[in-house]
């Protein structure tokens, strides 16, 4: 399918600030990854070391409240509530260790396999982009091609972006779409709004991962920084520690319940 577009000199510049701005998505996928490989192991340890402080700060505060009402301290309700109040954090801490794991096992492909892609995903794009092409939104068969364009460029599966190339082709003619006339309007607004994405990303992180990672002595730092971190939660973990104890050989009545 060919997109015939009105006359509007604007078109190809917004064309190629759509593309420039999926292209930076993409990098700042990778950067997150290659982010996560060198320092996720170490922000998983300071994450679990957290929860484990947190859930003991909940604790002391389950125990005082019992204390300042006179009650004694009801072990097992504490722990249940406890358990039901940590359970964002352990379902953030399942995330964090997935990606981390998906981290590495990032694969590295050949400059000329990216290269294919991107001639491909360009190609594409010009045809299916919602951005570009308000039948993409009409039709649920070409919204979940155009999915699949954009899974196979972001994980750079040549075989799964030629794989699209040759269903594009075949659904535009099955449906019947041949040559069509688009006109995108607020042309001027879509633009200055497609180059806000571009600063905004090159601008902040995970874009911005990419100068980290360039510099080996910056790497060296933060990581430093991290078990610097790490130190000092496991010190507080141990002042919590001594707290629950104080609080426990007090005297203060507690009360287990049995299954």
């Amino acid at each position: 399918m060919d997109i015939i577009k009105i006359r509007n000199a604007d078109y190809d510049r917004y064309e190629e600030l759509l593309m420039q701005r999926d292209q930076l998505r993409k990098e700042a996928d990778i950067y997150h990854g290659l982010y996560v490989r060198e320092f996720g192991d170490l922000h998983l340890r300071i994450f679990d070391k957290q929860i484990d402080c947190i859930g003991k700060k909940k604790m002391i505060g389950y125990y005082q409240l019992a204390i300042n009402r006179g009650n004694a301290i009801d072990q097992t309700l504490t722990d249940a509530l406890i358990h039901e109040e940590m359970e964002n954090y352990r379902k953030r801490l399942q995330t964090m260790i997935e990606e981390n794991d998906a981290a590495k096992k990032m694969s590295e492909v050949t400059s000329v396999t990216v290269l294919k892609i991107k001639r491909l995903y360009r190609k594409l794009a010009k045809q299916l982009h919602p951005d570009i092409n308000p039948k993409t939104g009409e039709i649920p068969e070409l919204m979940e091609l155009w999915n699949m364009i954009t899974t196979a460029y972001n994980t750079n599966s040549l075989n799964d972006m030629e794989e699209a190339e040759l269903l594009v082709s075949q659904a535009l003619e099955r449906i019947g779409m041949g040559c069509m006339e688009i006109e995108i309007p607020n042309l001027e607004e879509k633009i200055e709004a497609v180059e806000a994405d571009i600063q905004k990303i090159r601008e902040t992180d995970p874009y911005q991962y990419k100068y980290l990672l360039d510099d080996s002595e910056a790497v060296e730092e933060r990581k430093r920084e991290l078990k610097a971190k790490f130190d000092e939660y496991s010190e507080y973990e141990k002042q919590l520690d001594a707290v629950i104890d104080h609080i426990l050989n007090s005297g203060v009545k507690i009360i287990w319940k049995m299954n």
